[in-house]
């Protein structure tokens, strides 16, 4: 059974599931209006104004989606782009493995972190209401559309998106790499990255149907995974 918890302010949605993920059951949602301690891959901060953007993580315990971790950042990137097309915003591109921009600006991030082989938890980071970023290259939606939306609508909205996609994926219905890679923000560009502690230059190629990525570096192609690739402005 979907439980669904909300937190006026908690450190982390992440850490709270990390910590009590025996006590609740598959599809868990918990949500805060604050995270004091929010959080993206490789320990960069997430910072969210107060009850401005949507921030939640779900917990998921189905062994067959544990067992396709590698597809379900890109399935949740997916989700947040039916929403934000769903509402009439344009040039999204997801930027693989867990972002999602919206005119070359952040507007989305994801985290997967994964206990063993109990459970994965997502956490999802959706700008939403806030207007002004310290960092210059995040964006919301109401940045783009001069509206501001109503969290707990917007929120209910995006869990049923996800839970229909999930369901999907697991039937094996989902349509998730058409999307990303239809809509893939790093395709063909040449940037920064960091693989094997090395700054290097690659040209990003295309997403391969195992979610990893394919590049051209040091002259040659070569596919990777997510985690041995960090991508530098």
């Amino acid at each position: 059974m979907k439980r669904y918890i909300h937190f006026k302010e908690i450190d982390s949605t992440n850490t709270y599931l990390k910590n009590h993920h025996t006590s609740y059951d598959d599809l868990t949602f918990v949500s805060s209006s604050y995270q004091t301690r929010g959080h993206g891959r490789v320990n960069r901060n997430w910072e969210s104004n107060r009850n401005e953007n949507i921030m939640f993580s779900i917990l998921i315990k189905n062994k067959f989606l544990i067992d396709s971790y590698s597809s379900i950042s890109l399935l949740m990137s997916t989700c947040i782009y039916k929403l934000l097309i769903e509402a009439k915003i344009k040039d999204v591109s997801i930027k693989w493995p867990n972002d999602v921009y919206v005119d070359d600006k952040k507007i989305c991030g994801i985290l997967l972190e994964g206990i063993a082989n109990e459970c994965l938890i997502v956490g999802i980071g959706l700008n939403v209401n806030q207007i002004h970023f310290n960092d210059l290259k995040a964006i919301s939606m109401r940045n783009i559309t001069n509206k501001k939306y109503c969290l707990s609508i917007l929120k209910r909205k995006l869990y049923r998106i996800i839970i229909k996609e999930l369901d999907l994926f697991e039937k094996g219905q989902s349509n998730y790499l058409e999307i990303v890679r239809s809509n893939n923000y790093l395709k063909n560009k040449t940037v920064n990255a960091e693989i094997n502690n090395q700054i290097k230059e690659v040209k990003v190629l295309e997403i391969n149907n195992d979610n990893s990525l394919r590049v051209l570096v040091d002259g040659k192609e070569k596919d990777i995974i997510s985690g041995e690739i960090t991508f530098h402005s």
